[in-house]
């Protein structure tokens, strides 16, 4: 099982960036929510983005992790996308037909 290193950052304009590194799996997935969501109750963010450039791995628990910082963000008003995806990261996101629906940009 993975491991991922995930870490916030806030941005001038009020947006906060969330860093994913590595394996995004049962094992990670929970910080990833856990992280997104009280992102989103917490800091109360313009925008929230997951950036992606550093993943190495994502499965269905990732995709779901993300679904739910998605959910938190929609329900207060909150922009949310995914930016920078790595490519696996973009294999998988389209595949489930996703790549709009997290606002995905490279």
């Amino acid at each position: 099982m993975g491991e991922a290193l995930v870490n916030a950052r806030r941005l001038a304009d009020g947006s906060v960036v969330v860093e994913v590194r590595g394996e995004i799996d049962v094992a990670s997935a929970a910080q990833l929510r856990t992280t997104l969501v009280d992102t989103v109750s917490n800091l109360r963010p313009v925008r929230l983005m997951v950036d992606m450039m550093h993943v190495t791995f994502v499965d269905s628990s990732g995709i779901g992790a993300l679904a739910a910082g998605q959910n938190a963000a929609r329900s207060v008003g909150i922009g949310f996308r995914v930016i920078h995806p790595a490519p696996f990261v973009s294999t998988q996101l389209r595949m489930m037909g996703l790549l709009d629906a997290f606002g995905v940009t490279s």
